[in-house]
């Protein structure tokens, strides 16, 4: 079976799971509506930032869990406590990467045109979002899995440069995934150009819910095939003992 197709298969048995993250995503993009310019609004922003994490975590750790078989599997809770703090870290330092990435094209843009800084800023942020998605996501590819794996094994990894090693390794299969995750940015950045600058303030409506849906339904895909392609790289020849679980447990008889 090819690595798409047992993504797609994988992901479908447990369409739960693509619900949960499309509603969590949800959850931040009504925070973000509500809270506005609102400085008084950072502490729902931040709930809701939290709240995506700690879904995220889970989510993740059954899907990982699903690819791995190990001998102990873990409830979404357990996963999510797990990864909760490995996770937000990894997405805080590919957070500062964006972040620098988009100061540079703000400045560039600055030097170039002779606009002010804050209006450098805004422009780039908006005619560069899909650029940025795209950049974040593929860094976090082969990066959260490697970072699970991480976690699982209990030894620490460089996920982020890792993770750039297998494009090189693998460059088949990331070259399927990548399409997955051009989709979903082109899916995502499309209905923002359409809905218009300053949409983000907006209530998110049907065609955004929807569209919500289907880029979690591929980013999930991704997320699995990119463990698959982690674990196979990385194999040791057994199943894992997943974080939480008893190393000496006895693995399931055939």
């Amino acid at each position: 079976m090819s690595l798409l197709r047992e993504s797609f298969s994988a992901v479908s048995a447990r369409f739960h799971l693509v619900g949960i993250y499309a509603v969590v995503a949800l959850v931040v993009r009504f925070a973000q509506h509500w809270t506005g310019d609102d400085p008084s609004g950072l502490p729902l922003m931040l709930g809701a930032l939290l709240l995506y994490i700690a879904a995220d975590s889970g989510i993740f750790g059954l899907l990982f869990q699903a690819a791995m078989a190990p001998r102990e599997p873990l409830s979404f809770l357990r996963w999510s406590a797990a990864l909760f703090f490995p996770i937000f870290w990894l997405l805080f330092k590919i957070g500062l990467l964006q972040a620098w990435l988009i100061a540079l094209a703000a400045t560039l843009h600055q030097a170039m045109t002779g606009d002010a800084l804050p209006v450098s800023l805004e422009t780039v942020i908006y005619w560069g979002r899909p650029l940025f998605d795209l950049v974040t996501q593929v860094l976090a590819l082969y990066s959260v899995p490697l970072c699970i794996l991480s976690r699982v094994r209990r030894e620490w990894r460089p996920a982020i440069r890792q993770g750039f090693g297998l494009y090189r390794a693998r460059p088949t299969d990331s070259r399927q995934l990548l399409l997955l995750l051009l989709a979903v940015t082109l899916l995502e950045s499309g209905l923002r150009f359409a809905l218009g600058h300053g949409s983000e303030k907006a209530p998110p409506g049907y065609a955004e819910g929807l569209v919500t849906l289907v880029s979690a339904y591929l980013s999930l895909v991704a997320f699995f095939g990119a463990t698959r392609v982690v674990l196979a790289r990385f194999a040791t020849g057994s199943r894992e003992t997943v974080p939480g679980a008893n190393p000496a447990a006895p693995g399931p008889t055939a």
